[in-house]
């Protein structure tokens, strides 16, 4: 670079702009190629052994045409250290490719993989949708994905129903069960459960179901399709749970909800809810951009607006604690009285 160049750069900052712009480069790209590696099958084609050109190009680029394309793809691989390209071909040398590639971090991977599709999509798309007053749709994103990602949060849902689940509840109701993960892991800490699961997508209700006789809990656990609204009002539940599902609902309809399990419940029953709330993390904000921009979704909540809908529905001794440290992610317990107030 000549002095000439050098002082056209540095002239109102652009040297600074432009290195500061550039830095966001490679991680930008770097999220992008592991997704996509991830979601062709190249970070499982070589999770165990490095794979040529030819043997990668049979799968990833059968015609001919596109090995120029695919082998600059490839570098870009290498060229952000995720790759290797050496005599016995292509091999898996960066951490992340590395983990990402292992199926016991699949819920990371698939975290990944939203962020660079569905997330992206967000970001950029919104916009021009505010202008046309269009909303997304739940068909607009991949339910088998997202189901994936979310994964993730298994361990701080268990830590809530660890918290809030009573010993020796027999009767348990799960809105939005989904795979009936946190419904099984409840019933194998307390033997004499006994619990239905409420989903509204029919597919994923008949998913669970297999799922819950194949864990041996058929006789425990029965799977409903459907929407709990429309549920008859029989108070016949000791614990009532919601997790991560208060924005499927829009505000106006959350606290008509919680009276509606209110009327599920036994007296001195209790609800237990766990939801990301307003504030917090860019992940945090995504999720909230979501589910305020979605056709028949809600905004995030707030701690304090939930406590409030929850006495509103006439549920007493409401509790709230932040389960994700530095995150505004709480669970929350409240109970319907032994007898009717006032």
């Amino acid at each position: 670079m000549n002095l000439k160049t050098a002082l056209a750069l540095t002239k109102g900052g652009r040297l600074r702009l432009l290195w500061s712009v550039t830095s966001l480069f490679a991680p930008f790209y770097r999220m992008s190629f592991l997704a996509t590696a991830a979601s062709c099958g190249l970070l499982e084609m070589l999770a165990k052994e490095p794979r040529s050109f030819d043997d990668l190009a049979q799968e990833l680029a059968p015609d001919p045409s596109s090995h120029a394309g695919l082998r600059a793809w490839l570098g870009l691989g290498v060229s952000l250290g995720e790759l290797a390209e050496r005599a016995d071909g292509y091999r898996l040398v960066g951490y992340l490719a590395r983990k990402l590639a292992d199926p016991a971090n699949d819920e990371v991977a698939a975290l990944v993989q939203e962020i660079v599709t569905f997330h992206h999509r967000l970001i950029v798309e919104s916009p021009s949708r505010f202008k046309k007053g269009e909303p997304w749709t739940l068909a607009e994103h991949d339910g088998a994905l997202i189901a994936r990602s979310s994964r993730i949060m298994e361990p701080f849902i268990f830590q809530t129903i660890d918290w809030a689940l009573p010993p020796g509840a027999s009767r348990v109701l799960e809105i939005g069960c989904g795979s009936g993960t946190y419904l099984r892991y409840a019933a194998e800490r307390e033997p004499e459960l006994r619990a239905v699961g409420v989903e509204m997508d029919p597919r994923v209700a008949a998913s669970t179901t297999r799922a819950i006789a194949e864990w041996g809990l058929a006789e425990r656990i029965s799977i409903e399709s459907g929407d709990v609204r429309e549920r008859p009002s029989e108070a016949t539940f000791d614990v009532v749970t919601l997790y991560n599902v208060i924005y499927y609902f829009p505000v106006a309809e959350r606290a008509p909800l919680f009276a509606k399990l209110w009327s599920c419940l036994k007296p001195g029953g209790r609800l237990i809810l766990s939801t990301s709330c307003q504030g917090g993390s860019p992940g945090m904000q995504m999720l909230d951009v979501w589910t305020s921009s979605a056709r028949g979704l809600g905004r995030l909540p707030t701690e304090e607006e939930t406590c409030d809908q929850l006495r509103q529905s006439g549920f007493v001794d409401v509790q709230s604690r932040k389960v994700i440290p530095g995150e505004p992610y709480f669970a929350f317990m409240a109970f319907k009285p032994f007898r009717a107030l006032g």
